[in-house]
């Protein structure tokens, strides 16, 4: 047994059973799996770099216990050198710990995540750290214990997103140590319970589970298509539909209180809040089958002027910035799509989009603005403007003598998420408002699904990391995801022309 097998088992045992098991059934070439790879490969990258050039790297072997005792010997004949991913087995349980520094008294066991530092709503006072990383240094700590190693503290390396890389290479502010020598303690004695439940799970028949919140909690699990369809019959309204923190939040009240599971059970009137608008329209659209669309959009959108700019931006969030001014997991724009319809059903396109590894930002902002007038007024149209208008701001502080433009196009930005929420629903969104599920309704010729490797945000971001970032990448394949990368940022733009068209009662759009 590993850690990672003990963590899959507080995260789900069934997932555990099946990466045993079943491993033909992971996806091959899930964008979320390789991203998160790459982010802990360069992250643990640069915290090796924190040890020195002299710290201890102990080989792996074949056989694991063989491997942890030469890593013992190995630290007991140097006590003053770091060590990092050094092995260690106890009862069968094998973990490797990132790092251990000497200290007075013994060593410092240091677990780097590619997560940020925990802090509160202040961004200055510690906030608590994740449960699943504190259980990952508990069993690393237990583990440690017959090594014969003293344990004088155990921390999480997290990354500080409060720094601002200053170039030159110098990361040195890049990390900050949060001390969980306490909170290890409590959770160590659990471990051994921990590793027999999960032994009895290998060795035993699948375990019985429900599809839930574990599914993507700590991480998406990779089995949830596979284990869907073995649920319990579910009402074909689930209550849960109803979207947001609000919605969820009555929908649990209704059916605990109530005993409701079905979005028609309620009465209307036991629909509150801000939204009860939209739960009263999504059980009527689930109650007949039909879409409903209230009056007054047509009025809405004739109120805005031409030219018109259907605009998204798609972003990289680099754990490790490679460019001067930015922070850990900052967005910065390298890529956009803009539709201008000039004049009503007369559309142009224009695009922008970096791929030389260089920093993107002043090219996105001269690009925009060849493209997008200041001077008009014209509407800038975007589907949840808290992305876009995060992504203007923050290449405003970056560049502040163009921060009066971006200013502009912030001022001008006009919201088509919330037009949507308060006027229309389709059973077939199954509650979400993501363009990708109103575009299936209003326009299902245009299907995501379609685009392949390429179809959503955390796609576009690891075309971006193999173009870029992946010395193996060819030109032929850079050429391939450019291509793809187009398409898809266009597709984007392409479905917010779709979606005004259909609020304005226009009909289909011709592009």
């Amino acid at each position: 047994m590993t850690k990672s097998d003990v963590q899959s088992f507080l995260q789900c045992p069934r997932k555990l059973w099946l990466e045993h098991h079943r491993p033909d059934l992971i996806p091959h070439g899930d964008p979320s799996i390789y991203r998160r790879a790459i982010d802990g490969n360069i992250v643990g990258a640069k915290a090796r770099e924190q040890l020195g050039a002299d710290f201890i790297w102990p080989p792996g072997d074949g056989d694991k216990a063989r491997a942890a005792e030469n890593a013992r010997q190995m630290l007991m004949a140097a006590p003053n050198r770091p060590a990092a991913e050094v092995p260690f087995m106890r009862d069968g349980l094998y973990a490797r710990a990132d790092a251990l520094v000497p200290e007075v008294g013994g060593y410092v066991l240091r677990e780097t995540k590619a997560s940020t530092f925990p802090l509160k709503q202040d961004k200055v006072t510690t906030a608590d750290p994740e449960d699943h990383h504190l259980d990952d240094v508990a069993i690393q700590a237990w583990v440690m214990e017959t090594s014969g190693l003293k344990l004088v503290r155990a921390e999480l390396n997290l990354l500080n997103n409060r720094w601002q890389y200053p170039g030159g290479d110098d990361y040195c502010g890049l990390f900050r140590q949060l001390d969980v020598s306490a909170e290890v303690q409590e959770r160590k004695p659990s471990v051994s319970l921990w590793l027999a439940q999960a032994s009895e799970v290998v060795t035993g028949v699948m375990p019985y589970a429900v599809t839930g919140k574990q599914c993507d909690q700590p991480y998406a699990c990779p089995f949830t298509a596979f284990c869907e369809p073995l649920d319990p019959p579910k009402p074909p309204h689930p209550i849960k539909l109803l979207p947001g923190p609000a919605g969820k939040a009555l929908a649990r009240k209704l059916r605990e209180a109530k005993g409701y599971v079905s979005l028609l059970d309620p009465a209307q009137g036991e629909f509150i809040g801000k939204e009860a608008a939209l739960y009263r329209r999504m059980q009527s659209a689930h109650a007949t089958g039909d879409a409903v669309l209230e009056q007054g959009t047509a009025e809405v959108m004739a109120k805005f002027s031409y030219p018109r700019y259907y605009f998204d931006f798609e972003g990289i969030d680099l754990p490790v910035p490679h460019w001067p001014g930015v922070r850990p997991y900052e967005q910065i724009p390298f890529q956009w799509s803009c539709h201008v319809e000039r004049t009503p059903g007369g559309f142009e396109h224009a695009e922008f989009l970096d791929l030389t590894g260089n920093d993107p930002s002043l090219g996105c902002i001269g690009k925009m603005r060849e493209v997008i007038d200041p001077n008009d007024g014209g509407p800038i149209f975007v589907y949840y403007a808290t992305y876009e208008r995060g992504r203007l701001k923050g290449l405003a502080e970056r560049h502040p003598e163009y921060a009066e433009l971006l200013q502009q196009y912030v001022d001008r930005l006009i919201d088509l998420h919330p037009m949507v929420k308060e006027h229309y629903y389709h059973p077939e969104m199954l509650g979400s408002f993501s363009i990708k599920k109103v575009l299936g309704v209003i326009a299902p010729d245009l299907d995501y699904a379609e685009l392949g490797e390429v179809q959503e945000g955390t796609g576009a971001q690891v075309a971006y990391l193999y173009a870029v970032l992946d010395p193996a990448t060819t030109l032929e394949r850079k050429a391939d995801l450019e291509r793809k990368l187009r398409i898809y940022c266009r597709q984007d733009t392409w479905a917010m022309v779709e979606v005004a068209y259909f609020l304005a009662r226009k009909g289909r759009p011709k592009g």
